[in-house]
């Protein structure tokens, strides 16, 4: 349905025959001048209001057009609108390009690929779309031989990719530009930018009036006049879009794609995207040549855009629904037998992980197909699936896709035996050879350049595998070196803590040594300096001949009233709340990290302090011997304030006993922080980091049995099946008749079924 506006002379009429009178307005007399101005006021209001509305009208029915450049990727945008209910667009040719694909995107965000090319003009740069929807918001035509200088018109459009902008303007003359056979042209006053293209002129009744084109200067342009746009309007010949995209088709006479998605070719390599019309987003891409008969071969390079996809091979296909697929997914390799549409029919013959396999590279899929239903899949030249099945036993071979990932093909092959490209030793030796030097050097001297020619073709791939193999080794060594650092780390967590005299322990040190578990860059040193010098600083307020007390309160409001530390309430989960070192940075933390400070700093000031770790909650607490009297004062670093028994009750929420007072030993303060970060899940969120900590716990109290049953079950789940039966044998040994031990007893016969000892 067209939109349909009033006139603008039809509103200008009804306020012109509103009569005029003095009289009493809210009270006071206003003469007849005065009803005059109020008069203009009111219509220049309604005109404005009008305007406003107008182009809330307008705008559904402008689209943006975004086109892709010659190699696929994004290209420009420009702009268009809409001429038809039934899904016609009007823009200019040169936004939706030569055999180009493009997509047509609306104000409310819903997007569509065109169906059709209805008709070009490239003399007068006119294109007109079909997009298969219905229902559309469609803009009237106005007649462009009946515009005149100074009229006001106004342009809805997309320059600089500012979508769905509003320009007001005026028709500046009728002019003919000297280009081609000098075709005539709307001069307006309004910009355009890049974008702009494709923009429909309207007159202040909603009328298309002209098609923005061409930028003259920064505040003029030129636009094709409408009437052309009737003219193409009245000539269609569509063109069907598998025709008009010849950038990246692919050829006909070698591939046909089914079940839908996007197939391109460019520079020998075959790109799938989107989701096709199978399930699981199942695309096919069938070869065209005659099929084999057994024993054959097919073979692909496939390079997926992310692991989480697939895409191979298919083979033994029928040309709609049934075929065998091989395929990498998920880092895995797969061989499945679609036998028809629904997720019922899929079978997976085999599952596999392969060393061969080399994740977000390029990969080659061989299959070999035998008489009586043996296939053979190969990846790299590596067999890794061997089954026999006859539930197929014939069809046509080609490449498939599943899931949204984009995923690229090369090098396709179907024959009779394809010959191995495995590169010999020979070859491989000498590649090496030649290059043994080659990051010392600026560059490889151009005798040994002159060798690796002289081998011959299969130089490049060799290389490729050496560079895939050192970035693998350099993969392993980096793994190393951090495992052994986790564990140097680990175990000087363990031995700060091993001591018998509790005063020994360095406790900032230790809970520093926490944080370098998965923070190995920042300074160790420099950190225990900063305590010192804050320590300092607060020293520098305390009055001479003050008391113990005097000087509790004084570190409380420097620390927390002057210096903001403070507790995390809206990130309080966050690992750098339990890292000592960003806690001092930050001066936000967890109760225990701030009390952990808290107590340091007051011994720096010798002040006898220590921590009190209360249920869900912990607090630091002074004690001072007076005579034979004893002060406590109960500080709550979280809130930074001192506070009473009753309140440390109210905070915890629960009613606390004398034996909460008693105060924390450091390590159990170590292994209290530990915890949180085993909960929290640490820096890496996952299975790694909580096994990290855990080995932390486990490496300060070999005897926590609860720590080494979850590191089992943690180990189990990340198929680290070895470390998991050594704690498992470690604590049936201990306590062989423990009821609770049953879980893990069950998964210890699990693994002795896998041959794991």
């Amino acid at each position: 349905m067209y939109i349909k506006h009033k006139p603008r002379k039809y509103f200008l009429l009804l306020i012109l025959s509103i009569p005029i009178c003095s009289g009493l307005v809210n009270g006071r007399e206003f003469d007849d001048l005065n009803s005059s101005k109020l008069s203009s006021l009111q219509q220049a209001k309604r005109e404005a209001e009008d305007f406003e509305n107008l182009v809330k009208l307008i705008k559904p029915s402008i689209v943006v057009v975004e086109s892709v450049d010659r190699i696929g990727r994004e290209g420009g945008r420009g702009t268009g609108f809409v001429v038809s209910p039934n899904g016609i667009i009007a823009t200019n040719f040169h936004v939706i390009g030569e055999h180009r694909d493009f997509k047509i995107r609306f104000a409310n965000g819903k997007s569509f690929s065109p169906k059709e090319i209805l008709a070009i003009d490239r003399e007068n740069d006119l294109a007109l779309v079909k997009i298969d929807t219905s229902g559309l918001p469609a803009l009237q035509l106005g007649d462009s031989d009946r515009i005149t200088p100074g009229q006001s018109v106004f342009s809805i459009g997309n320059p600089l990719g500012f979508s769905h902008s509003v320009t007001r303007g005026v028709i500046s003359a009728i002019r003919e530009l000297q280009i081609g056979d000098g075709r005539p042209l709307v001069q307006v006053a309004i910009p355009i930018e890049p974008g702009s293209s494709g923009s429909p002129t309207l007159d202040l009744d909603g009328k298309v009036v002209s098609i923005l084109a061409i930028k003259s200067g920064g505040a003029m342009g030129f636009g094709v006049p409408v009437n052309q746009l009737k003219f193409l309007l009245e000539d269609q010949n569509p063109i069907p879009m598998k025709k008009w995209l010849t950038i990246g088709a692919l050829d006909k006479a070698d591939w046909e794609s089914i079940m839908a998605g996007t197939w391109k070719q460019r520079a020998g390599i075959i790109t799938a995207e989107g989701l096709g019309s199978g399930f699981g987003g199942r695309m096919l891409c069938l070869s065209a040549l005659p099929a084999i008969p057994s024993p054959y071969e097919v073979e692909v390079e496939v390079r997926m855009d992310d692991e989480s996809g697939a895409a191979g091979l298919v083979f033994h296909a029928d040309g709609k629904n049934k075929h065998y697929g091989f395929y990498p997914t998920n880092k895995s390799l797969r061989l499945t037998c679609f036998e028809g549409e629904s997720v019922y029919s899929w079978n997976i013959l085999n599952t596999v992980t392969s060393p061969a396999y080399r994740p977000n590279q390029w990969n080659r899929l061989r299959v070999k197909v035998e008489g009586e239903g043996k296939i053979t899949c190969f990846v790299n030249d590596e067999a890794v699936i061997e089954v026999i099945d006859e539930s197929l036993i014939a069809g046509r071979v080609g490449l498939c896709k599943f899931r949204s990932p984009t995923a690229e093909f090369r090098n396709f092959k179907q024959a009779r035996r394809i010959p191995s490209s495995v590169i010999t030793q020979e070859t491989r030796q000498k590649v090496r050879k030649l290059t043994r030097n080659l990051a010392k050097l600026e560059r490889l001297p151009k005798e040994d350049y002159d060798r690796l020619i002289k081998l011959g073709n299969q130089v490049p791939q060799a290389l490729l595998d050496q560079a895939a193999m050192l970035k693998k080794q350099s993969l392993k060594l980096n793994t190393l070196s951090q495992n052994i650092r986790e564990r140097l780390s680990i175990d000087e967590l363990a031995r700060s803590l091993a001591h018998e005299d509790e005063s020994s322990v360095d406790l900032l040190r230790s809970a520093l040594l926490i944080a370098r578990l998965e923070n190995p860059d920042f300074d160790m040193e420099a950190y225990l300096k900063k305590a010192e010098n804050i320590a300092l600083q607060i020293s520098a307020h305390f009055p001479k001949q003050a008391s113990g007390e005097e000087k509790l309160k004084i570190l409380v409001h420097q620390l927390f009233q002057e210096m903001g530390f403070h507790g995390s309430t809206l990130d309080y989960s966050h690992p750098s709340n339990s890292y000592m070192n960003e806690v001092m940075d930050d001066r936000e933390g967890l109760p225990i990290t701030l009390s952990v400070l808290f107590i340091e700093l007051a011994n720096r000031l010798d002040l006898p302090v220590s921590g009190l770790g209360l249920p869900g909650h912990f607090i630091a607490v002074y004690r001072e011997k007076v005579g034979s009297d004893s002060k406590e004062i109960l500080i709550d670093p979280f809130g930074g304030k001192i506070v009473t028994r009753k309140e440390a009750a109210k905070i915890v929420g629960i009613e606390l006993s004398e034996r909460d007072f008693i105060p924390s030993k450091k390590k159990d303060i170590i292994t209290r922080m530990i915890r949180n970060l085993i909960h929290f899940g640490g820096n890496q969120e996952g299975t790694s980091s909580r096994i990290l900590y855990i080995d932390a716990i486990l490496a300060i109290d070999p005897s926590d049995r609860y720590n080494r049953a979850m590191r089992a079950m943690l180990n189990y789940g990340k198929g680290e099946y070895h470390d998991a039966m050594q704690d498992i044998d470690l604590l049936i040994s201990d306590n062989p008749d423990s009821p609770e031990l049953a879980p893990l007893l069950e998964i210890r016969n699990r693994l002795l079924e896998k041959n794991v000892r």
